[in-house]
């Protein structure tokens, strides 16, 4: 059994809702719990993607074999497929962004690029630091692509 901490989300079912009351099923008996307690689940926001890759792949199945039809609804399912799966990935972090917060970025750009530029934080547009992180770092992303 899994533990319970204060704000966990848990999914019950209504048996019988009396005003501002509501019977849920608890195992074999029932509870009363406060409506106000109750809280919908969240809508899955790529159910319409994923309903675009199931009537795509209707589609394809329905569509006489060897045909253009056939071909444009296979064309069409791979589209909705691709659109759902790049919904679903994470967009990928800044890597300088990423190294910004592993350093102490006063240090790094008081200290480190430039010791005559104080005020390099304040003014991020204009910070040379930024630069020049992601100068190295594209440099060791195409290294570690040419292996």
């Amino acid at each position: 059994m899994s533990e319970w901490k204060d704000g966990d989300e848990a999914m019950v079912t209504l048996y019988r809702v009396h005003g501002h009351l509501a019977e849920v099923e608890c195992g074999d008996y029932f509870r009363t719990v406060h409506v106000e307690c109750l809280h919908p689940l969240p809508a899955d926001p790529h159910q319409a993607l994923k309903d675009a890759v199931i009537a795509a792949a209707g589609e394809v199945r329905t569509t006489a074999p060897l045909t253009d039809g056939r071909l444009r609804a296979i064309i069409k399912m791979f589209d909705a497929l691709d659109a759902l799966t790049a919904a679903q990935t994470p967009p990928k972090p800044d890597p300088v962004e990423v190294f910004y917060e592993a350093v102490d970025r006063q240090h790094l750009c008081d200290n480190v690029f430039h010791p005559s530029h104080r005020n390099c934080l304040k003014n991020v547009p204009a910070c040379h630091c930024r630069r020049y992180i992601a100068e190295g770092l594209a440099a060791v992303e195409a290294a570690r692509g040419a292996k």
